[in-house]
């Protein structure tokens, strides 16, 4: 487990249990922090998880430092856009459009948001929990 306490001098007001911080109003500031701390020093991300919640979704950035082998996640709640975090991690490129592919989340900063999984003329976004299953592309299934 990292150090809590230097995140939480830098963020109280930030949950912080088993693991997990939340960063919902300040994702790119934290993020950076824990990136660019050299106690914590989370230089890699792993992936970004997203949950649909009907009301709201929540955005899992899962991290790892290289340096002490230790990993953290950082949780974000919104609605259907969240900022990009490409200019911090440019691995979270190809999550971010995925999940914008299969669950229609906006990522504001992206540089080239795009489908990646399903074709240009696919309508909606198959993993959020209001997508009508029996659309007429899915009968093949049958």
């Amino acid at each position: 487990m990292p150090d809590i306490n230097i995140i939480r001098e830098h963020f109280p007001n930030n949950i912080i249990e088993a693991g997990k911080l939340d960063a919902s109003f300040n994702i790119i500031e934290v993020l950076s922090f824990l990136k660019n701390c050299p106690e914590l020093s989370f230089d890699m991300l792993l992936s970004i998880i997203a949950i649909d919640y009907i009301h709201y979704n929540e955005l899992i950035y899962c991290l790892l430092s290289t340096h002490l082998n230790e990993s953290i996640k950082v949780s974000v709640k919104m609605k259907n856009e969240a900022k990009s975090v490409t200019a911090i991690y440019k691995s979270a490129y190809f999550d971010e459009c995925e999940i914008y592919d299969l669950f229609g989340i906006k990522f504001t900063g992206n540089p080239n948001l795009k489908r990646l999984l399903l074709p240009q003329s696919w309508a909606g976004h198959p993993l959020k929990k209001d997508y009508i299953l029996n659309d007429e592309r899915l009968k093949w299934n049958e």
